[in-house]
């Protein structure tokens, strides 16, 4: 659906102050630069590891680089991802391939093995995208191994309605990766055939499939380089937060290897308690690591953190300056937390001007709505103030949001600490 901005409709406010209504970074009606308050560093020093400068890649990395990308939910590490992929998805910089795992795969049935099928699939939908002619051998080899099966032919027809026969008839692999992608979120969501047979080719072997992958790689980098386009591959993958926590350490620590062997350049954009997980295993070394800081509450955010509200719900209809004041305050710095508030609020006044009677009950309830998910161990450390370890607990804390990082300190959540206190 289509919105003027600022929304002046009742229904259309709470409606993009929802926690899943998405933004272009390139849109201006709506998006706001966090950079003055939240700083460049980050994103210069990825480019400085991915060998930009001069907006240029300058010449390919000696070794292929894997960045984790942290931040708290919320914190808007999607947002400027994003703003990162329209910036470096360039002929003059990366043949860059941006992957959202929550939009493509139903993450809560996630398994490692899924990890190289969106990579492989989603890289031939962005040279279907970039009108690339390309094919490689390899690529036929992979399509025969994961989708030849009569049976699965069959079941992609009769059960996701995706006719492969001809293209796999003909070795047109290019294409039958195509039409997988078009049935792919419902594939993964059911308990098909043709899903186990993939997950188990690859678990058997899955340093083989690698290999293959890479081949693919390399013919594409020779079609690239021959048509005047990027010199390098890159892999942005973001929106995993929702993958199950072992997942995460299958990938990251316990088989870490298969992903250091593939041979792109990779981004993954992770939760911070699976951050600090990733950093105290004897693995990490490999990774270079980055964390979106948390926005502090000071004189300079502030009207940057009021332009995100405003720039999404008029605020004259909506809000006055002394309740918008105040839901910024008590979002300590946290975009979601932010619009929590205020999406609260519209729903109390149903739709009314917020008032700071209002905006306070809606930070008091979803305060109390926070604490009463933990249990006696996680209340003892925040209220001792013992939350700047990596242990379990705090990991829960930081993950949940009890427990805010900012550069160099950690805090707690402004919703929580009056109950805390009492």
């Amino acid at each position: 659906m289509k919105y003027e901005f600022p929304a002046k409709n009742k229904f259309h406010a709470r409606s993009v102050t929802e926690l899943d209504f998405e933004i272009d970074p390139m849109d201006s009606d709506i998006y706001v630069n966090l950079d003055m308050v939240r700083g460049k560093d980050y994103i210069e020093e990825i480019k400085y590891n991915l060998n930009i400068d001069e907006e240029k890649l300058q010449v390919t990395t000696d070794s292929f680089i894997k960045i984790i990308f942290s931040g708290h939910r919320g914190s808007g590490k999607t947002v400027e991802l994003q703003r990162f992929q329209k910036n470096i998805d360039d002929s003059v910089r990366y043949f860059s391939v941006f992957i959202r795992i929550e939009k493509e795969l139903e993450v809560a049935s996630f398994q490692p093995e899924d990890l190289f099928i969106i990579l492989m699939i989603k890289l031939i939908e962005k040279i279907h995208e970039a009108n690339i002619k390309f094919d490689s051998n390899y690529m036929k080899e992979t399509q025969k191994e994961w989708l030849s099966e009569t049976t699965i032919i069959k079941e992609l027809k009769d059960s996701f309605q995706i006719d492969v026969s001809s293209e796999v008839a003909a070795g047109a692999s290019f294409f039958v990766f195509l039409k997988l992608k078009s049935a792919l979120k419902a594939v993964f969501s059911s308990e098909s055939k043709t899903l186990k047979t993939i997950r188990e080719t690859i678990k058997k072997n899955p340093k083989y499939l690698i290999d293959k992958f890479n081949a693919v790689l390399d013919d594409l980098r020779i079609t690239l380089n021959s048509n005047n386009n990027s010199k390098d591959i890159l892999f942005i993958l973001d929106g995993t937060e929702k993958i199950p926590y072992q997942i995460y350490r299958e990938l990251f620590c316990e088989n870490s290897y298969l992903i250091r062997s593939i041979n792109a350049n990779m981004i993954f954009s992770v939760p911070i308690n699976s951050y600090f997980d990733i950093k105290g295993n004897p693995s990490s070394d490999f990774f270079q690591t980055y964390t979106l800081p948390m926005i502090p509450i000071t004189n300079e955010s502030m009207p940057l953190l009021k332009r995100i509200i405003t720039k999404r719900i008029d605020a004259d209809t909506f809000i006055d300056d002394e309740s918008l004041d105040f839901c910024i305050q008590k979002s300590g710095g946290c975009i979601r937390q932010l619009l929590r508030i205020v999406n609260k609020s519209l729903i109390i006044s149903r739709g009314m001007k917020i008032t700071k009677q209002i905006a306070e009950k809606s930070a008091n309830d979803l305060g109390r709505a926070m604490i009463e998910q933990f249990d006696s161990e996680h209340l003892s450390i925040m209220k001792q103030k013992q939350y700047h370890t990596a242990d379990i607990k705090v990991l829960d804390l930081l993950f949940s949001l009890a427990v805010l990082k900012y550069n160099g300190d950690r805090e707690i959540n402004p919703l929580i600490k009056n109950y805390l206190d009492e």
